[in-house]
Parts: C-alpha cells; structure tokens; sequence
C-alpha cells in the first residue's frame, strides 16, 4: 500500500443543509496534515456542488482517471465528501472489486475488505439518510414558518427581515438560528405603494409604471452582497402586483397563510389587481390618459362608458387639435343599448364639477362635524371591540372543525382526497375570519383618521378637481361617488351615503346658518340631518 498513488478530492456544498462542514481550503490542509507521505498525484478541482444527487463533472472526471489507472486510491476528508447518493456510492464501492485499491478519509478508518466495504457503504448510506431527513426537517421547518406567519427566506422588496432581540438587548436564537421578524422598509415601501395605487387607477399599464418608477422616482432594487442596487426589470412590477405577501399573505408550497407583516393592500384590491392584470394583457398608447374610464356606466344597459380620442386638423388655426369623448360598449348580451352620442370629456368635467360644487361645506360646519366625530370615536370603538370578540368567537369554531377534520384523518375516518376538500373549505373561512379582523382593527387605529380625511376632501374637492392631476380626479369622484351613469349625454351621480348630511346648498346653506343653536354642539348637527331627512331634494 506504501506505493500506491492517490488522487485528492475536496467537495463542499453551497447549500445551507452542509454549512457546517469544512471548508475547502480547511480539507485540503486536513488532507496534508493527516496524510504527508501518501504519494498524491492529483489534487482535483475544489468541487462546490451537492452531492445528493449524481452528475458532478469533477467527481465523474476521478472516476475516469482511476479506470484508466492514473491512480490507484483517494484521499478526502470524509466518505460523505464522496457521495450522498445510491448511484455515486454505489460506483465507488464497485470500483472497490477492481480498478480502485483503497480510500483513505481522514475521519474514518476504512480497510480494503469485505467488511470494511460494507461499512463503507453502511457509512454512505447514512449520509443519504440524513441529507434526505434534513432536506425533510428544512421543509416542515419552512412550512412551520410559514404557518406561523413569517415568509421563509427573503422577503418582496418593501419589506426587510429584522433580528428580534430579548429584553437584555440580546439576538433571539432558535437552534442557533438568529430569529427575525418582518419589518416595513419605508422608502420602497411608499413607493411601491404608489405603484398600486398606479394599478388601481386603471390609467397605466405595469410596463409604463416600472418606467415611471426607475427614470422618474430612482426605484433601486434592494442591495445584497451579490446583487441589487439595480433598475427594476419589467418582470419584477408583474411580481409585485401577483404575490399575495403584499396583501398580508404568505404563499407557501400552493397554500396561502396569514402573514404577520403589515398589509399594504387589502386582500380584495389584491383580487382586483388580478382582474386588472388579467384585462389588461396588451400594452396601451399612453398619447392620452383617459381620466373616468371604468368609473362610468351606461344608464341604459349599464355597460362600461369608455373615452376615445379623435384628433383633427383645424384649418383655420393650420394645427392638430385632439378630442376626447366618452361612449357605451355597448357590450351587454342580455340588453340592446341605443346609447349612439358621444359626449366630450369637457361635458364630462363640467357636470361633475357642478355636482361637487352642490356639495360645498360651510366652513363652520367643517369643524362642527370634526369635533362630533372626535367624540364619537369611542363610541366607535367599543362597537369594534365587540365586534372582535363576534370574530374570535367564530375563527374558534372553524378551529374545532379543522382540528376535527385532522382527527378524523388520523383515525382514518376519511380519506387524504376528502380531507383535503373540507380542510380547503375550513382554511378558507378562517382567512376570510383573519381578514374581517384585520379590517377590524384597521376601523379602530384609522376611523377618526379616514374621517378626518373625508371631510377635508369634501371641503376642498371643487378646487382640487379643477386643478388637479388625472389621479386627483379619480380619486375625489370614486370618493364622492356610490355610482356614476351616462345617459344622453347627461350625467347621474348617487353619491355616498356620508355627503347627504354634509351638503348645503342656495337656501339650504341659508337655513343651516340661520338656525339659532350653538355651532358647536351636538344637537346642531342632529337639527341640520333630521332638516336634511325630510329635504331629501336641495333647494334652488
């Protein structure tokens, strides 16, 4: 054996299941520390590559040499550097009854017989055993995070993973694993929002947002050691508008799970984004942004009312000049629409702008209706916390289902087909649970605020819709608005429920503001909604 010729063979994976082997230049000091009178000939390339599965090259490459008889043995650090597969081990120990005379490991003894091959062969197949039950114990564990409410691995840009700590200000560990939590990373984070926001307005497409995003606002992908840093690709703005993570959802092996990271949207615009996705497969011309498509219904069939613009040359200004109009579908297969007008974007603006203006506030009413809703809000509040509670109660029931369910299965009361049907069912309505929750607790922290907010843009909504931007538009009449409808070029809005004790107009203003009470008490405002009950109609 003294004469025998070795070649060396050093082997680390780049997966994280074998990070706590040695590293590749720490096995190739072991080798020469342990063996340094072995005639090596050969010292192969370092090969980064699992060994769980067959067809590494450098491996396959030793092979070759030793049936060629370059050498007569190898030397690596330990059998499991070899192979973590039946095929690899079974082509080592083969070689064993011919071209190969020996192995030696510098963590296991190994002798050239009969019963050194087998537990040679015992030794690789425990490999296998544990590199297959670690593969197993790292899925359970990514599904336990999952269902735990933390995404496994990295999170969608937005967000950032943090390490929590204890109440000692030390790193919280699991199995030496740091524990981290999912955190909002503001700056992409508001801007990523103002991409769906983008989405929803139904103005621009996903390839004209990620423009927008790179060359106007400077969006940069999140920085890793490897990569980042970079302009958003146009297959990044698909990921973000189809991942349910953005929606407070982790999705995880083809299930979805409550997250515990802030939502950005909810689970519903989520739904709604798909449809958004689904209808709007080809790229639009963005020469005109059109503002109320998808906002307006024929009132006649009660189909989409959509803008088109024409451009024409006029000759006695010797230039183009391009007009917008918005017209039916006319798509319903169940009506027959008439509606043939056209009617300019211009007509369009004007009868909303003088609806709007129907709904000025009286500035003294702004801060009346500001103050009332200040102490309403606890009130409020304990209908949510009852409310909650209703929740819980219900999210326990369709617990004690689903854990029945799972009884059943392990009694074998019910097969693995039914027990996926109804346990879908089950995980379903507690979502839906987990969302109405959600809401819940949102209308706690965020109804005075959103109040607030609606007021504040009833109050100034008439300016800001003449000055303000496409977005501006749109979002003021989808506020203002339960339902716009178009008929004969005349413009029907139902507004919200919330304007109606809002409004005053012409002598209306004129009663509110005669009206011989304190500004500044409730019973104003209880005077002023039971006037407007039995007033349905403004006055002239």
């Amino acid at each position: 054996m003294t004469n025998l010729r070795y070649i060396a063979y050093v082997r680390k994976s780049e997966e994280r299941a074998e990070r706590q082997e040695l590293s590749l230049q720490s096995q190739i000091s072991k080798i020469k520390e342990y063996y340094p009178n072995i005639e090596i000939v050969k010292w192969m390339e370092p090969e980064s590559k699992t060994a769980f599965k067959p067809g590494r090259s450098i491996f396959n490459e030793m092979l070759d040499l030793i049936d060629e008889g370059f050498a007569d043995g190898i030397v690596c650090w330990h059998p499991n550097r070899l192979s973590r597969n039946e095929i690899d081990s079974a082509a080592i120990t083969y070689r064993l009854r011919s071209t190969l005379k020996d192995l030696k490991f510098c963590t296991f003894g190994f002798d050239n017989s009969a019963e050194g091959i087998m537990m040679l062969q015992m030794t690789m197949n425990q490999s296998q055993y544990e590199s297959a039950k670690q593969g197993r114990d790292v899925k359970r564990g990514m599904e336990q995070k999952a269902s735990n409410g933390e995404r496994p691995g990295q999170v969608p840009q937005g967000y950032m993973k943090v390490p929590l700590l204890d109440q000692f200000g030390r790193l919280q560990t699991n199995k030496d694993k740091i524990i981290t939590s999912t955190e909002i990373d503001q700056k992409p984070y508001d801007l990523i929002l103002k991409m769906w926001d983008m989405l929803f307005s139904g103005i621009y497409t996903p390839g004209q947002i990620c423009r927008i995003a790179n060359e106007e606002w400077g969006f940069r992908t999140r920085r890793t050691k490897r990569a980042g840093g970079k302009k958003m690709p146009t297959s990044m703005i698909y990921n973000i508008f189809t991942n349910p993570f953005y929606a407070g959802y982790i999705s995880h092996n083809g299930e979805l799970y409550k997250g515990n990271h802030k939502a950005m949207i909810s689970l519903e615009q989520f739904d709604l984004a798909q449809r958004i996705l689904k209808d709007r497969g080809k790229p639009r011309s963005n020469t005109h942004a059109y503002s109320f498509t998808g906002l307006i219904r024929c009132g006649e069939c009660g189909c989409s009312v959509v803008g088109k613009s024409n451009t024409k040359y006029i000759k006695s200004l010797n230039e183009y000049k391009t007009y917008v109009h918005y017209h039916c579908t006319r798509k319903s297969q169940s009506k027959v629409c008439t509606q043939k007008k056209y009617t300019r974007l211009e007509s369009i603006e004007n009868q909303i702008r003088e609806i709007i203006s129907q709904y000025q506030i009286v500035p003294e009413f702004k801060d009346i209706a500001l103050s009332i809703l200040r102490s309403k809000h606890a009130a409020e509040s304990k209908f949510n916390k009852a409310f909650r509670q209703n929740v819980m109660d219900r999210k326990e029931v369709e617990m004690d289902k689903l854990n029945g369910l799972i009884e059943m299965r392990a009694l074998k009361l019910i097969n693995d087909s039914e027990y996926t049907t109804r346990s879908g069912i089950f995980k379903q309505n507690l979502r839906k649970l987990d969302e109405e929750l959600i809401d819940c607790n949102k209308r706690t922290t965020d109804w005075l605020k959103i109040a607030e907010d609606t007021i504040e843009l009833a109050f100034t909504a008439a300016s800001k819709f003449s000055s303000g931007t496409i977005l501006d538009k749109r979002k003021i009449i989808t506020s203002f608005s339960k339902s716009i409808t178009l008929m004969n070029g005349k413009l029907t809005i139902e507004p919200n429920e919330w304007l109606k004790p809002l409004a005053v107009k012409g002598r209306t203003k004129q009663k509110y503001q005669s009206t011989d009470i304190d500004w500044y008490s409730d019973s104003k405002l209880d005077i002023w909604r039971a006037w407007w009950d039995s007033n349905p109609r403004h006055a002239d």
